[in-house]
């Protein structure tokens, strides 16, 4: 078993064994509970005329003791049998109903009004600490995952659940001294999906007005193309997005309701903000990926194709990608003498005098590099294909794959897809980045947001479904 399975392993036994140890304690704990019912006043009103505690259904469950903390005439209560009771206070002239108890088959006490139970502050730290652990798991696997050079969208994604796990664990965990209720700290726990957005729609909306001009920027210089309007719309869709959470869920508070719409607003905003954290883990991962530095043990480097000029010649582009294959391979040699072949890739297009490797060849070769050291690889017309392609050609040439290290040659907003689609292909390659106008890499980061979603579609509607099936679960408990 790989070491990253082994910490999901280990990751559902510690999970499973806190759930484990919350009941353990709820039940051996729960016939015994101390009600501190939320009435600040009475404490100094019964101090002043005195107080009692009465109890509705003495077979259910009895008074042990009554007391006055923090201003609140408070009761320790022991479970007698199954069933409800309802607790009432009186303080002077004032009567109020404290709580409405229920004792379980287990003789565990309930309020039911609250949702507190003896153990109920032990459940909230156990559900802050598996946070916890899954944020450090995840980041765990995100570093294993870049010292490996494994940059995928498995990588993303452990980066993006770990910024959303810690985010929530941190935020329960600074309101936790004002949930005095296992109920408030529910509603609190429904809520924090949307003080994230709160908190990181700033940050959002100035990275979308950013993609927006990035997108006018490459619609002036590379002319109108679809893709070429992904920051324009993806910044549109987050706007509506989040604005339709904030009004959804104002209304909710004006309304001081917690009815199904309102749930529907808060799990909404939970699902935005786990592709917010998605989204920023694919810009640090991209960039993570352009700055990694593969090591200098290769046998091949592959030159990703891309458009030629009219003439035969190499674009600035193209040419930036095979100067960066180039230079590794001259560095190489001088830290080890060890030469790697160069790989051009890319067919003919219907434009074009020649194949995009045929011109990467002669470029090649006009800088020095020896005919024996170029294999070219010529059937190709899009990323994939490259490396496919280019894979069958390294197999041919070296007779297997077995051992064999290779690296490609791509813009560096490019480097991220690169290493997707050599993991795809089950090609062991590591990213060259050559360096290209700014206004590529937004483009880049919503493309492979775009890419994840389509990879992973089932993944994240298995999450979507999670959502639900919590805020639901919450819903009937919170009711």
């Amino acid at each position: 078993m790989k070491r990253v399975k082994k910490r999901f392993v280990f990751l559902a036994a510690f999970i499973l064994m806190m759930i484990v140890a919350v009941l353990s304690f709820v039940l051996i704990n729960g016939r015994t509970f101390t009600l501190k019912p939320p009435q600040f006043l009475y404490g100094a009103i019964a101090e002043m005329y005195g107080y009692s505690v009465e109890v509705s259904d003495e077979d259910v469950v009895r008074i042990d003791r009554t007391f006055i903390e923090d201003n609140i005439i408070c009761a320790d209560l022991t479970s007698v049998g199954t069933g409800t009771a309802t607790v009432t206070v009186k303080a002077g002239d004032i009567t109020y109903k404290a709580a409405e108890i229920k004792v379980d088959v287990f003789g565990v006490i309930y309020d039911t009004e609250r949702l507190s139970f003896n153990g109920y502050v032990l459940a909230e730290w156990a559900i802050i600490i598996c946070l916890l652990a899954v944020a450090a798991v995840m980041i765990a696997s995100y570093i294993g995952a870049y010292r490996k050079a494994e940059f995928s969208y498995s990588m993303v994604a452990y980066g993006g659940t770990a910024l959303f796990s810690l985010a929530l664990a941190v935020y329960t965990a600074y309101r936790l001294p004002w949930m005095n209720t296992f109920r408030i700290f529910l509603m609190n726990v429904t809520e924090t999906g949307f003080y994230f957005l709160v908190v990181s729609t700033p940050l959002i909306m100035a990275v979308s007005v950013a993609f927006a001009v990035s997108n006018i920027w490459l619609l002036r210089h590379e002319g109108f193309r679809p893709v070429n309007m992904l920051g324009i719309a993806i910044g549109v869709f987050w706007f509506v997005s989040i604005f339709s959470i904030f009004v959804g869920r104002t209304s909710g508070i004006i309304r001081l309701s917690y009815d199904l719409i309102d749930m529907f607003f808060l799990g909404a905003a939970y699902f935005v903000s786990f592709m917010e954290c998605v989204f920023l883990s694919i810009m640090v991962t991209s960039f993570f990926a352009t700055r990694f530095r593969p090591p200098y043990n290769k046998d091949y480097l592959i030159i990703l194709g891309c458009g030629i000029r009219k003439d035969g010649s190499l674009t600035p582009l193209l040419r930036g990608r095979a100067d960066a294959a180039l230079s590794f391979e001259r560095e190489q040699f001088a830290e080890t003498g060890r030469h790697a072949k160069f790989v051009p890739s890319g067919g003919q297009g219907s434009d074009e005098i020649i194949s995009e490797s045929e011109a990467i060849k002669r470029y090649l070769l006009e800088q020095g590099v020896p005919e024996e050291m170029i294999v070219k690889e010529d059937k190709s017309v899009n990323t994939s294909q490259n490396i496919e392609f280019s894979r069958k050609v390294i197999e041919k040439d070296a007779g297997t794959l077995d051992g064999v290290k290779s690296a490609f040659a791509t813009t560096n907003y490019h480097i991220f897809r690169g290493y997707i689609l050599s993991k795809k292909h089950n090609l062991d390659a590591q990213g060259l980045p050559a360096k290209t106008k700014w206004y590529f890499f937004p483009n880049a980061f919503l493309r492979e947001l775009a890419g994840i979603i389509v990879e992973k579609k089932l993944q994240f509607a298995l999450i979507a479904l999670l959502i639900t099936a919590v805020f639901a679960l919450l819903k009937w408990i919170i009711d």
